[in-house]
């Protein structure tokens, strides 16, 4: 694999990341997690434009399925402690490029959400870190998961209500198949859930664990292409460990182990129409690590998009010819994206 690294522009601690199109042009978007400044990129000009600026603490930014140059994303999370007003606004784009920004409501400490359709129904999930923090060792108070549908006036306020409690440091959330089902991924102290989408906006949410012991991170894809999902996981919280998971003999088995600091990005998808996952750390040697199946040997093996990042989140979107990465890379306070060809 070829890899051509672009540096978009300095931003401090960048962290949120996404990939969508604003009046039918391709941009990236980067915003940070602190008090600070939301951007996007236009990905054939690079044209810059500011989506607001002077409040941070953005966790995720969310493309609205199904609507035109909208975004849902969190905004006050500037810390784990100082997260109890932590909100979720609705960013409008028009057709002159100008943004507008309207809170829909606090939901306290939310640090990961969803927003996805159900039976034509816009529905949120979310993952709160915590229900309360004094300080920031405290962990006395367990995350929640949160499901709820949105009004059809985005900017209204909705009902939500429990679907998993009792996560510690619930940290890790992405969106996979398990089962041959849809399903989402919830991790923390005590392991890996996997919730279950129902068949309808109202049906009965299920969740099962699948691991029992503490993960940060996760994301699923079927690296070897067997019809089984694999899943890549950063051991413990903020951990030292990128790991990968596969089921054999009935037990999802560690196959491949990599030495990591601070680990916090992992992704499962397609880089150039192949399976993989892409891990990696914010401290140490700051790398940010691809894996694939090697076809010859079958063997796990990883390219390196870059060893110096620092990466807080990352967005890829697969384009004809090319793949490309967008990285938050806030250790070193940049946004850059990495053109991945053969």
């Amino acid at each position: 694999m070829a890899v051509l690294k672009k540096i978009l522009a300095q931003l401090n601690k960048a962290y949120a990341t996404t990939i969508m199109e604003v009046n039918g042009e391709l941009h990236f978007l980067v915003a940070t997690e602190d008090h600070a400044i939301c951007k996007a990129w236009n990905a054939k000009t690079g044209q810059e434009t500011t989506i607001w600026n002077g409040t941070g603490g953005t966790m995720n930014i969310v493309p609205v399925p199904g609507r035109k140059n909208q975004f849902i994303a969190t905004r006050d999370f500037t810390s784990m402690v100082e997260a109890k007003e932590s909100k979720i606004v609705l960013a409008q784009c028009d057709v002159n490029g100008a943004w507008t920004i309207t809170p829909i409501m606090v939901i306290p400490y939310l640090h990961r959400f969803d927003i996805f359709e159900l039976n034509g129904r816009l529905m949120f999930i979310g993952s709160s870190i915590c229900e309360g923090k004094e300080s920031k060792d405290d962990w006395s108070k367990p995350g929640t998961v949160y499901i709820g549908e949105l009004s059809e006036n985005l900017t209204k306020p909705f009902e939500i209500r429990q679907i998993l409690e009792g996560v510690t440091k619930n940290h890790g959330f992405c969106r996979g198949q398990w089962n041959s089902r849809d399903a989402y991924f919830i991790s923390g102290m005590e392991g890996v859930f996997v919730i279950y989408l129902p068949d309808r906006a109202d049906g009965e949410w299920k969740s099962e664990r699948i691991i029992d012991h503490e993960v940060s991170d996760i994301a699923v894809c079927d690296l070897d292409n067997d019809g089984i999902m694999e899943l890549a996981a950063i051991e413990p919280f903020h951990g030292s460990r990128g790991l990968i998971y596969k089921y054999l003999n009935g037990k999802l088995t560690v196959i491949h182990e990599h030495e990591c600091e601070f680990g916090h990005v992992v992704w499962g998808g397609k880089i150039m129409n192949k399976a993989a996952f892409i891990i990696g750390g914010r401290k140490g040697n700051r790398e940010l690590n691809c894996f694939q199946v090697d076809e010859a040997t079958g063997q796990i093996k990883h390219f390196t998009l870059d060893n110096t990042a620092g990466a807080s989140n990352i967005a890829v979107i697969n384009l004809p010819g090319m793949d490309v990465v967008l990285a938050a890379n806030r250790e070193i306070g940049e946004v850059a994206i990495y053109e991945i060809t053969t």
